[in-house]
């Protein structure tokens, strides 16, 4: 009897250790299985990316002869809005901006007007340096796209109101980006391009035939930028970024306290900028 009792205590006993061992493999097993599936959604990730990356790389392949928009200093990249109003004296005023700054749209939005009036009337030389930093931020290359299409509409005289039109539809959530329907189609409507210059226009931006001379004003406007900021850290506390204003080359903020501006107060600021 007690040898029966002692037999069924180790086997009570071999069992109990033979269902921990069960379970201790089970949650290994359930570990391992677990570290597998991370690596493969990791894999799936990377392949993800470049084969994203791949893909954004053979939309920005270059399909024609390149050119440069003849507002456009090929050297520097930089636009002259108004090469031929612009008073001989007059304080050269040069805009850094990238399309998917939100902060350039808010600035056009205030700024704008005020800033065309002057280059209209000649009082100010008006420039825009266009970056396309931001789409190391975001997919879909649209800071680059959107840059291409502005040069784009300056090979048909359109630029300025371009430029405009693009901000106007800026997405409200950052990051969102342009779609080529929008940049070739809709903004170039809203723009004033129609009839042959449409036609030209949409070849110039699906041939991406401004595509290199983007690449160089992205690449000169962010050299010129980063050494701006390395004078008075006053002008920028936070580093180069977007948008930057300068006069003669200069850095200025004084019209970041310009409330309410008008082109006579935007004027005075600038004048006084320039000495």
């Amino acid at each position: 009897m007690s040898q029966s009792k002692s037999s069924r205590r180790e086997a009570l006993r071999a069992q109990q250790a033979a269902q921990a061992r069960a379970a201790k493999r089970k949650k290994l097993l359930g570990v391992i299985a677990g570290l597998v599936a991370i690596a493969v959604i990791a894999v799936i990730a990377t392949i993800t990316i470049n084969n994203h990356k791949r893909s954004e790389a053979a939309n920005m392949t270059v399909t024609s002869a390149q050119v440069t928009p003849p507002s456009a200093d090929a050297a520097t990249g930089t636009y002259t809005v108004n090469p031929k109003t612009a008073k001989k004296d007059a304080p050269t005023l040069t805009l850094y901006e990238d399309y998917q700054c939100p902060i350039c749209k808010e600035t056009e939005d205030t700024y704008g007007s005020a800033l065309r009036q002057l280059a209209t009337s000649g009082d100010i030389k008006l420039q825009y340096r266009t970056l396309t930093f931001l789409d190391d931020n975001y997919p879909g290359a649209s800071s680059y796209r959107a840059a291409m299409a502005a040069a784009s509409a300056d090979m048909v005289g359109k630029l300025q109101a371009y430029h405009n039109t693009i901000y106007k539809n800026q997405p409200a959530r950052e990051g969102t980006g342009y779609t080529d329907d929008q940049l070739r189609n809709a903004f170039a409507k809203d723009a004033g391009i129609t009839g042959t210059d449409l036609t030209k226009f949409q070849k110039y931006y699906d041939t991406k035939a401004t595509s290199n001379f983007v690449k160089l004003a992205a690449s000169k406007g962010l050299d010129e930028g980063t050494k701006l900021a390395q004078g008075d850290p006053t002008d920028f506390p936070n580093g180069f970024g977007t948008p930057t204003w300068t006069v003669n080359g200069k850095p200025y903020t004084a019209w970041q306290s310009i409330t309410n501006p008008t082109a006579a107060s935007l004027l005075a600021s600038i004048t006084s900028a320039a000495g």
